[in-house]
């Protein structure tokens, strides 16, 4: 019988990576009893980031009531590694685009306060590594708003704290020294975004859109972000807002990488790292592999989860069959030679919100109609 890796992306604001490998293996098994079958949901830092440690038994899930982006309490968790007090935090569960809805997103007043206080929890536990995961952001404060719970000062010219949200930093005058504690941990940015902070490709005018940004409030939020990076540049003597990945998470990878030293790494080296998906292809000979996202377009040839796993299926055994499973399709297996086949889960033109509904159907059905194929 044929051995699969089911080793997906979550589909943003519909289901999580592990529940794709769920409806996937579920699939499988139904027309292979006997297939083997291996599942790692993944992700490029965004959701499903905790979820992709705990499923791989090597992080403990801690939960934490902690404030969302407009500071309603939210339940949200972190992973902890025991052994090496480490400690896994993941933006999107306290500061991201699915805690709120299409109606409330507005990045004039959306902050990453929450994401701060998961942080100080991992912290009091005796984090010594943290590894934050970036994407799915409904912020564009530049995580002043992590940076502040974690005990920064950041003032205006009336020495008074500044506010919250992405017009707060235009009032921003003056950063006050860093606690030695945070300096002292070693601190480790996933992602996969390689925008700079400023400018056409950065964090406001290519993420903002979709968190609420209006016309009027795109120069606001803009110019927020520039004042905090000439203070930042300032205060230390580096200049981090052209670096790629710098526009992460609405400038918070530039936040973190001013203040604390953070390095930026690709989400999937940090996650293979950790999940050694070298080892398992080397243990197992993998005749399918099943991956995707939500939408795959070209920028998924850039480095994207699902492209970067089929590359490393293909490195350890060519004969490998790589499969891309997507909500919106807007790319060709020209611009993606490491799948094989892709295919798109709607069978038809339909709304976003129902086929959001919809997707763990559609992913069975689709996927039941891959095996008739592979099995003829």
């Amino acid at each position: 019988m044929p051995s699969y890796l089911i080793a997906p992306d979550s589909f943003k604001g519909s289901i999580s990576a592990t529940i794709f490998c769920q409806i996937v293996q579920q699939a499988i098994l139904q027309k292979q009893p006997n297939a083997t079958i291996f599942t790692r949901p993944l992700s490029d830092g965004g959701e499903g980031f905790i979820d992709a440690f705990v499923q791989a038994e090597l992080a403990e899930e801690q939960p934490l009531w902690c404030a969302g982006p407009l500071g309603r309490k939210v339940k949200a968790k972190w992973g902890w590694i025991a052994d090496s007090n480490t400690a896994i935090i993941e933006m999107a569960q306290a500061s991201g685009l699915t805690r709120l809805r299409p109606e409330d997103r507005n990045p004039l007043q959306t902050h990453t306060t929450g994401t701060g206080q998961l942080i100080q929890a991992a912290i009091d536990a005796g984090a010594k590594k943290i590894i934050l995961g970036l994407g799915g952001s409904a912020t564009n404060d530049g995580g002043v708003g992590a940076l502040k719970a974690l005990g920064i000062p950041f003032l205006t010219a009336q020495n008074k704290e500044v506010g919250l949200g992405g017009q707060a930093l235009k009032t921003l005058s003056y950063i006050g020294d860093v606690p030695e504690k945070l300096l002292n941990i070693k601190w480790i940015l996933a992602c996969d975004v390689t925008n700079p902070l400023l400018g056409e490709q950065g964090a406001t005018q290519t993420f903002g859109a979709q968190k609420g940004m209006t016309p009027q409030s795109a120069p606001i939020l803009e110019k927020g972000l520039e004042n905090l990076a000439n203070l930042i540049t300032e205060k230390t003597g580096h200049a981090f807002q052209d670096q790629a990945g710098s526009g992460a998470a609405g400038g918070m990878a530039f936040g973190f990488m001013g203040l604390l030293n953070a390095q930026i790494h690709s989400g999937f080296d940090v996650l293979n790292t950790y999940l050694n998906l070298d080892q398992l292809f080397e243990q197992h000979t993998i005749d399918y592999l099943i991956t995707g996202e939500g939408k795959i377009d070209q920028q998924t040839a850039f480095g994207k989860l699902p492209q970067r796993i089929a590359k490393l299926a293909k490195q350890h055994n060519p004969h490998c069959k790589t499969i891309g499973l997507c909500g919106q399709l807007d790319s060709t297996l020209e611009h993606l030679p490491e799948l094989d086949a892709i295919f798109s889960i709607m069978p038809k033109p339909m709304a976003e919100h129902h086929a959001m509904q919809q997707t763990p159907v559609l992913l069975a059905q689709t996927t039941q109609s891959i095996l008739n194929l592979l099995t003829k």
